[in-house]
């Protein structure tokens, strides 16, 4: 009949409750009971410590001790969630939901990627600041109520460009240039041309023709 034999542990683990004294880098002094311990985080403890928060370090032996975890903050500081390297968050199964009851931002001092399958953004307002920006698709299709752009310059260039209005107005106050192989105007009722000089020229041919030519 086998006995099973207790083994007992050469050194005294530690855990303890105490307040953060002094935090120096990675390196943070707790003071329990009177007596102040200088450990490091544990990777587990997520919650930024900072002076004054109530902690718990624990550890095997008195020179393996870590700051574990925030117990509690006398201050309204806001909580930091922050580790040393790269951080996934991830579900394999389920959903990943982001919500707070006033403002939420995400910053990188970098690259900002979203990637998805679908994307969609619902806002009541929304202002967007960019310096440079290039978009690449295959179709765009867009639905506003009213549209006000201002440019100091616009290029377009597309293949074909259709454009069907009930009414459309321009207004350019000092040029307008139009260069084309072809240029066809069609109107059902009334065309009018008017300047305070107006001159039509034709290369080869000139055709005026009509049930009524009235010139004055």
């Amino acid at each position: 009949m086998l006995a099973t034999q207790k083994r007992t542990l050469s050194y005294d683990p530690v855990q303890l409750i105490g307040t953060v004294q002094l935090v120096d880098g990675a390196l943070f002094t707790v003071n329990c009971d009177g007596v102040d311990w200088v450990c490091q985080q544990a990777l587990s403890c997520l919650i930024e410590p900072q002076v004054g928060d109530q902690v718990i370090i624990s550890g095997p032996d008195h020179d393996r001790v870590y700051l574990i975890a925030v117990v509690s903050r006398s201050s309204n500081a806001p909580v930091a969630l922050k580790i040393r390297g790269d951080l996934a968050i991830s579900s394999t199964t389920g959903s990943v939901s982001l919500h707070s009851a006033t403002s939420t931002r995400i910053a990188s001092d970098t690259t900002l990627t979203l990637s998805s399958a679908h994307y969609e953004q619902t806002n009541d307002t929304a202002k967007l600041t960019i310096g440079q920006m290039s978009y690449a698709g295959e179709t765009l299709e867009a639905t506003v109520g009213t549209t006000t752009f201002f440019s100091s310059i616009v290029s377009l260039m597309a293949d074909r460009i259709n454009s069907i209005a009930r009414l459309c107005f321009r207004h350019i106050k000092e040029v307008d240039h139009v260069r084309a192989q072809t240029i066809d105007y069609e109107a059902d009722k009334l065309t009018r041309v008017h300047g305070g000089y107006t001159t039509l020229t034709a290369q080869d041919v000139m055709k005026i023709n009509g049930d009524q030519i009235h010139m004055s």
